[in-house]
């Protein structure tokens, strides 16, 4: 069955009971850093902190309601498991979702909330969905596949029906792709309501399943990723040829830059966004000079990340910026000695986080110390002049820390 845009508006009525016209909206601030004119969609701003429910809700309602009531089941990395799961209560239907072992626990949580009944099977996708074959067999549930379902992918589309309804004169689409389904969703809209835009999807460099086949590249996916909602080795067949009709191109991205993204959304637009949502923003960051003076649209779809996950990224972007940073300092064991350091610091304005004074250390001559200091500073230039101060006083300095 071919899908239309007419297809994708009709399912947008459908759901939109229970699945939000989330807002589209200009960045001034991240469009100034990046050089071109950026609109953000906000799908983090869903109730369920993503964009599957779309899917999920629309293949639910396409179910007889003894479907429903047998139960629904599916293999997920977390956003398409609270997704089915909400629908599932909405609808009265019973859930059943497997995930990987490693999955966050904030979306084990999420999903057990929304009432799915959760089963941890497989370290990978493919693991857990040979586990959803087998309960498929022993109890007779209907699948709701995250990507490869007709259904699911007209939901998808719904998103960028919303999107182009908001914003038209777009120039590039930036999508993330995991398994396909969004992307796939997503291009038959734009090639229906702007000819001229183009579809590009992004992935990330450690699963470049959709790039290995558009680019005829043979590339291993594997390792662990922050943006572990798109590690996907494989794209679905039933997206794959919507894809191979619609989507202009397909580009990589570094973990480096993923963080990076996840950072300048949370401080910048105040938003907290998950691995998978950032990837679009991460691109602009690779690849500057590609985009310059375009509109381009980003996905933000979804902002389930980790809590520990989140901190870690936001303190390793102060460190990448020269903010907070760790200097090793050889210094005489003699008195006095910190006390230098200290006034150094202080005079220059730097904030003392931590400090650690060895005498024990064996590397060094017994009349030596060693100190660890971490310390707060304005940015790079700021950090270089402490450092510049404390050896011109003759006392060795190692940065650590940088990334």
């Amino acid at each position: 069955m071919s899908i239309t845009l007419k297809t994708i508006i009709d399912v947008q009525k459908k759901i939109k009971s229970e699945v939000r016209w989330t807002e589209t909206s200009f960045s001034q601030q991240i469009s100034e850093k990046i050089g071109t004119n950026i609109f953000i969609k906000y799908e983090n701003r869903q109730h369920t902190g993503s964009f599957k429910v779309r899917g999920s809700y629309n293949k639910l309602l396409s179910l007889t309601d003894e479907d429903r009531q047998k139960g629904v089941i599916a293999m997920s990395a977390g956003n398409h498991a609270q997704g089915l799961a909400y629908s599932a209560r909405k609808l009265s239907a019973n859930s059943n979702i497997v995930m990987p072992i490693g999955t966050p626990f904030t979306k084990i949580r999420r999903t057990k909330n929304f009432g799915g009944n959760v089963f941890l099977k497989g370290n990978t996708l493919k693991e857990s969905y040979n586990y959803v074959q087998k309960l498929i067999k022993e109890n007779s549930f209907t699948e709701v596949h995250p990507y490869n379902d007709i259904e699911v992918i007209k939901g998808q589309g719904t998103l960028f029906y919303e999107m182009l309804s908001d914003i038209n004169t777009l120039d590039i689409l930036l999508v993330p792709v995991g398994g396909g389904g969004l992307i796939a969703g997503c291009s038959i809209v734009a090639k229906e309501m702007n000819e001229k835009l183009k579809v590009i999807g992004v992935e990330s460099r450690l699963y470049p399943s959709l790039s290995n086949i558009i680019h005829n590249k043979n590339i291993p996916c594997k390792g662990s990723t922050i943006a572990e909602g798109i590690a996907v080795s494989e794209i679905g067949k039933i997206p794959l040829q919507i894809i191979n009709e619609t989507v202009d191109d397909v580009i990589t991205v570094s973990e480096t830059s993923i963080e990076r993204a996840i950072a300048m959304f949370a401080l910048s637009e105040k938003v907290v966004v998950e691995g998978a949502g950032a990837v679009g923003l991460a691109a602009l960051l690779e690849k500057q000079d590609n985009f310059k003076n375009k509109k381009v649209g980003l996905v933000l779809c979804g902002g389930n990340i980790d809590s520990k996950i989140l901190s870690s990224i936001l303190m390793r972007d102060l460190v990448r910026a020269g903010q907070i940073t760790t200097l090793t300092i050889t210094m005489p064991d003699k008195p006095g000695q910190l006390s230098t350091i200290s006034k150094i610091c202080a005079e220059a304005g730097a904030n003392v986080l931590k400090v650690e004074h060895s005498r024990f250390a064996m590397d060094l001559s017994a009349s030596v110390a060693k100190l660890n200091i971490t310390i707060e500073t304005q940015n790079q230039e700021h950090l270089a002049e402490i450092v510049n101060t404390i050896e011109a006083n003759d006392l060795p300095v190692s940065v650590e820390g940088m990334i």
